[in-house]
């Protein structure tokens, strides 16, 4: 590490269960539970860029069959913008007629009265 890089010290509260998690990772891969941190970010970091350009991340068996996906759950997936959503819920319907003879189809179909209204 150069001198213009700073280390950041970061405190985390973490339950019992995941503390203990931590502490048997770090001693199967003999290394440090932050080591563990980084390098579980990093998977995330890989994961999060594969869903974005819509790849899919599995770990894969020897005959290189897929037995798990690694897929983000639905309070971490991005979600769509309103309105993309919005038009998501409506069929998608295609016209042939000119936007002129939709004009003209709309004029045509008005009708006037000959009711006097008075206030």
């Amino acid at each position: 590490m150069t001198n213009t890089q700073k280390m950041v010290r970061l405190n985390l509260d973490l339950s019992p269960e995941l503390n203990q998690i931590l502490d048997e990772l770090a001693k199967k891969i003999g290394t440090s539970k932050s080591d563990v941190l980084c390098q579980a970010i990093t998977l995330m970091q890989i994961m999060v860029i594969a869903k974005e350009q819509t790849k899919k991340l599995g770990v894969p068996e020897a005959n290189q069959l897929i037995v798990n996906e690694i897929i983000l759950s639905s309070e971490q997936q991005p979600k769509p913008h309103p309105s993309e959503a919005f038009l998501e819920t409506f069929e998608t319907w295609e016209d042939t007629h000119t936007a002129e003879e939709i004009i003209d189809e709309i004029y045509s179909s008005r009708t006037i009265s000959d009711r006097n209204y008075s206030l």
